[in-house]
């Protein structure tokens, strides 16, 4: 017999004081609700209910595990009703893992707003430059998110396009008086290259958008580094040509610190990807997230590295 259907015909025949009463509330036969209090009585080996023919009256015993009934009961209530908030407002811990260069310059400012605007939830933001393809084991680091730049292509996790970046080919002017100004994809062959490891399967090809078409070139490394950051200092230093996100050369750009190499070609926008382990439904605080996230990038205006909302 199940324990919590004799507990609640119990319940409602002690606050009734009937069996009859107790059976119609429950829809169930007086015979059956009967049989559920004497179970739980047998169960429990004690008299909950002195019977007579006029009238039902709780012994001490069941005057005592009635108000246990009441209270499992309000605790389950009280419990299903939390779920139901955090399904309709998250709560709980959610944490992030996300590019270093991005995650500094612009996903700080975004995870803040978020964090500002779901105080029910405690927030992480950790940066490292996630590899491509990178296996991560959600449930040993704890993570409910991982944002970056490639697919992951696993089987077991569910990949979102939150927002495009474009990517920028650019170099230092005194690199390029010195070793001449590539004038098509090709050229770049005999230049040093300055290469972001991680970022797509092979990083040492490069692929272009042109006048003829698409193209493509290997190209050969004079500095490594899997920060976007560290290859723009590289660049503005005139060690080579490297191809970086807008955002982080942005402002070198607008001073000249850097120029665009190649302007007649363009190199493909690449997407920021929200991974999360695969479920049948995704959790309340994770697509709540991703849902401000997509909104947040939408009016940001990455063309200054100060990323100023889009008017």
């Amino acid at each position: 017999m199940d324990r919590f259907r004799t507990m609640e015909s119990f319940v409602r025949v002690a606050r009734s004081g009937s069996f009859t009463v107790a059976a119609s509330q429950l829809g169930l036969s007086r015979a059956l609700v009967s049989r559920h209090v004497g179970d739980l009585e047998a169960r429990l080996g004690v008299r909950l209910i002195n019977r007579s023919t006029r009238s039902l009256s709780l012994t001490d015993e069941g005057d005592a595990y009635l108000r246990f009934c009441e209270r499992v009961f309000r605790d389950i209530e009280a419990s299903e009703q939390t779920m139901l908030r955090t399904r309709a407002e998250p709560a709980g811990a959610l944490k992030i893992l996300a590019p270093k260069s991005f995650g500094t310059m612009h996903l700080s400012d975004a995870v803040v707003a978020f964090a500002k605007a779901q105080p029910r939830l405690r927030v992480s933001l950790m940066l490292e430059n996630t590899p491509y393809r990178g296996v991560y084991d959600f449930a040993e680091r704890g993570l409910d998110l991982v944002l970056c730049f490639s697919n992951m292509r696993g089987a077991s996790v569910t990949e979102e396009e939150i927002g495009v970046l474009d990517w920028v080919v650019c170099a230092a002017p005194d690199y390029l008086a010195r070793a001449g100004r590539p004038q098509t994809p090709a050229d770049l062959a005999n230049h040093a290259c300055l290469l972001h490891l991680n970022v797509t399967p092979n990083d040492s090809i490069w692929r272009f958008d042109g006048p003829k078409g698409a193209s493509s070139v290997k190209v050969r490394s004079a500095f490594f580094s899997n920060a976007a950051i560290a290859l723009a200092k590289a660049a503005a230093a005139g060690l080579g040509v490297t191809m970086v996100p807008r955002y982080v050369v942005a402002d070198a750009l607008a001073s000249g610190e850097l120029v665009p190499v190649l302007p007649r070609y363009r190199v493909k926008a690449r997407p920021l990807i929200a991974i999360h382990p695969q479920a049948p439904v995704t959790p309340r605080k994770v697509q709540v997230f991703i849902d401000f996230l997509r909104d947040w990038m939408a009016g940001q205006d990455f063309q200054t590295a100060q990323g100023r909302a889009a008017e």
